[in-house]
């Protein structure tokens, strides 16, 4: 008796772990892209490493692993871990891997979500997908700041309510932050409210309003605007941005707005983009290059203003071709504008 007693005792320890691995293996699900373009820049203002010329480009490819297992009928916790997959011409030094959003978080159905880690601030992703040429040369970043993903980081969400949803960003101060510095007196925190589905698949309406104190150094508003009407996907955003680091070059007069219209079409397997979007803020990637590049001699803001045209065409659920064509032209720095021609193939897993 004493000895079916221990048997069973032994069964049950060394099951549990080999019942929860199966537990945590089916809520587990291994995802990646990669995706490379071939693209020629007149000046490399546009390019993601600054390169001119003909160059083979990484447009974030990635991989990664993401899940989430129930603990109570109301609470999961979920997780993501993800690397970018280093190879293209941006890509510095050996080392393979780079970081992407990794994170540790609990939902509750009626109160939302925590996470912390290295996550995608809201200010980010209140983009939606009203950039038609996002991850590309031609996104809406060569404009406007504010896209950093930042480590040593929380965000809440709400559960949603009438396709309404508040979430919130806080950076840790003791990683944002160095000893002494000047940026304490601004915030390193953002805010926004959504309205609908980003993705068009419960709602034919996407709104949000964002709003960002401090991080990446700059105050501003983001709003954006994103309609369906069949075949046809219409988006906007609206941007102000305010420098507030007076460590920046000519920080003072770095203060402005900026906006983004573009529009898709689907045709089948065919998607036909274009896009036209303005700045004079002189905060985004682009007038930061003429900045870092002219230092004190950048005596006027760069107002960066851009055209572009792309198609994208799904060979299977899985790999798709794309192109982007466009222009940028900064004002008063002629030699900083940028004309772009990129082909590239994307696979996803």
């Amino acid at each position: 008796m004493k000895k079916c007693v221990l048997t069973a005792v032994a069964m049950g320890v060394l099951s549990s772990p080999v019942m929860a691995a199966e537990s945590f293996t089916d809520s587990l699900d291994v995802y990646g892209r990669i995706d490379y373009s071939i693209t020629n820049s007149d000046s490399g203002s546009a390019t993601h490493n600054g390169k001119s010329g003909t160059v083979l480009e990484n447009n974030w490819s990635r991989l990664g692993v993401k899940g989430s297992t129930a603990l109570t009928q109301d609470f999961s916790v979920f997780y993501q871990i993800e690397v970018g997959v280093n190879g293209g011409s941006q890509d510095k030094g050996s080392n393979p891997f780079s970081s992407r959003p990794t994170f540790l978080g609990i939902k509750h159905s009626s109160f939302g979500q925590l996470s912390a880690g290295r996550i995608d601030p809201v200010f980010k992703m209140a983009k939606g997908t009203a950039d038609a040429m996002d991850m590309y040369s031609m996104k809406h970043d060569r404009l406007f700041a504010g896209d950093k993903r930042w480590g040593d980081s929380l965000l809440y969400r709400t559960a949603k309510w009438n396709n309404l949803q508040f979430g919130a960003s806080y950076i840790m101060e003791d990683n944002y932050y160095e000893e002494g510095d000047i940026r304490r007196d601004n915030g390193n925190y953002q805010a926004v409210v959504t309205y609908g589905d980003k993705h068009f698949k419960s709602s034919n309406l996407y709104l949000a309003a964002a709003y960002t104190d401090g991080v990446e150094d700059i105050k501003g508003f983001r709003g954006v605007v994103q309609y369906k009407i069949d075949n046809l996907m219409l988006g906007s955003i609206y941007q102000t941005s305010e420098l507030v680091n007076p460590n920046k070059v000519n920080w003072e007069q770095r203060d402005g707005a900026g906006f983004i219209i573009s529009a898709k079409y689907k045709i089948d397997k065919l998607t036909l983009k274009a896009q036209y979007g303005t700045d004079d803020s002189g905060t985004g990637k682009i007038a930061g290059r003429v900045y870092d590049s002219l230092g004190e001699a950048a005596v006027i803001v760069p107002e960066v203003s851009q055209w572009a045209v792309g198609a994208e065409y799904r060979i299977s659920k899985s790999t798709r071709v794309h192109t982007e064509i466009g222009e940028f032209d900064v004002e008063h720095y002629s030699d900083f504008d940028d004309r772009i021609v990129s082909v590239g193939l994307r696979y996803d897993f």
